[in-house]
């Protein structure tokens, strides 16, 4: 059987285009839960994401994940409900443009909103029109994203992404938001960083600006990585 076990959960990821992997683990370890009552997580794919958040959070905390696939969203559905959090994480199959503009409408807040969204501007047709979909930013760039995000955000609220380095860079400077932290992650020591982790507000704040090493140079996992992930990996 495909999938992926965690301490707390497994998620089956064999009809999603994008399989679990190591950002979206990032994110779901790295985003700040603290005073989040609701949250939202966009293009939710397998549902992760989701996941780790409800482990990391209150019982009476509420979590959103929005997926466009029919068959992602149908299979998060399906991990979810093989979790012990099911009463508190619901899965929308939806367009998220469209969804937060209803939320924008019904004045329906979220404390802090995540995205681990398609990294790449089309190029080369991948083997379906699902991983098409799931890896690039064929329908909605990465501003779109945020804006989008934006709609449906509370006032202290936060967006919090995960992207490649470049793509970051370029999105800091295409917004009014703030982006008040960033976590440059650097895949193994001696390498540049190749992702980074943002978090932006409405209000500018004190910047925080750190890196987060993967790999030492003997191949395993640093200190910095196995504090951020222990409480999600079996084999830490």
């Amino acid at each position: 059987m495909s999938g992926f076990s965690f301490k707390q959960f497994r998620i089956q990821h064999d009809k999603c285009a994008m399989k679990v992997g190591t950002d979206g683990i990032l994110l779901g370890a790295w985003a700040d839960i603290h005073h989040a009552k609701r949250i939202c997580d966009l293009g939710t794919g397998t549902g992760l994401i989701a996941l780790m958040l409800a482990q990391r959070t209150d019982d009476n905390t509420q979590i959103i994940g929005i997926e466009i696939d029919p068959c992602a969203a149908e299979q998060a559905q399906e991990n979810v409900k093989q979790s012990k959090w099911r009463h508190k994480i619901q899965i929308i199959q939806q367009d998220i443009i469209e969804f937060t503009q209803n939320c924008g409408e019904k004045k329906q807040r979220f404390d802090l909103i995540v995205a681990n969204p398609p990294y790449f501007a089309q190029g080369i047709d991948c083997r379906n029109a699902q991983r098409n979909i799931a890896r690039y930013t064929q329908q909605y760039d990465h501003l779109a994203w945020l804006m989008a995000a934006n709609q449906c955000l509370s006032e202290q609220g936060k967006i919090q992404f995960i992207l490649p380095i470049e793509q970051a860079e370029n999105l800091i400077k295409s917004t009014a938001l703030y982006c008040n932290q960033r976590c440059e992650i650097i895949p193994k020591q001696g390498k540049v960083p190749h992702r980074m982790l943002l978090s932006f507000e409405r209000m500018e704040k004190e910047k925080k600006v750190s890196q987060l090493v993967i790999y030492d140079q003997n191949n395993q996992y640093t200190h910095e990585f196995v504090e951020l992930t222990k409480e999600f990996y079996l084999k830490m």
